[in-house]
């Protein structure tokens, strides 16, 4: 073979590789890391008709502090109170939300249901993987698995 055919036989795998690359990604929507290696924080915020709680957890180092706190109106504006708190490995924190498959929350947002005339909105973020943010909201409307963290967080300050 002729050393332009073999040019152009390297051309046309280097270009169905790059093609196939360009599609995966084009067609794979959630490229990106699919497991939690590291953990930083989580706020989970619920309002509803008869008011508003926050959850938030902040790792710090092996341990995590999971603190619940009511939100109440005063003085002209929101303010939270803490109501309870625990501590827990980062670890296991890390653990629930790869259970729960958290990282595929992000972008979620959970549109209120059709005929459901009360409910509770949501709003989530999550900080992992060095600063990679995970953001899911909803009204009466949640990711897959979200009921297995909500009692997961509860059930350690509770």
């Amino acid at each position: 073979m002729k050393k332009s055919g073999k040019i152009i036989i390297a051309a046309l795998i280097l270009s169905a590789v790059i093609i196939s690359g360009v599609t995966f990604m084009l067609f794979n929507k959630d490229n990106s890391v699919k497991e939690i290696t590291a953990f930083e924080s989580l706020t989970l915020h619920f309002s509803g008709m008869r008011g508003s709680e926050e959850y938030e957890i902040i790792a710090n180092g092996d341990k995590s502090e999971i603190s619940y706190y009511q939100i109440k109106y005063v003085d002209g504006k929101d303010t939270r109170e803490l109501q309870e708190s625990a501590t827990c490995d980062t670890q296991e924190v890390i653990d629930i939300l790869n259970e729960c498959k958290a990282m595929k929350w992000d972008g979620f947002h959970g549109k209120h249901p059709k005929g459901v005339l009360d409910g509770r909105m949501f709003n989530l973020t999550i900080i992992v993987n060095n600063g990679q943010k995970i953001e899911a909201s909803g009204s009466q409307n949640f990711p897959k698995n979200f009921g297995t963290l909500e009692n997961w967080i509860t059930s350690k300050i509770r």
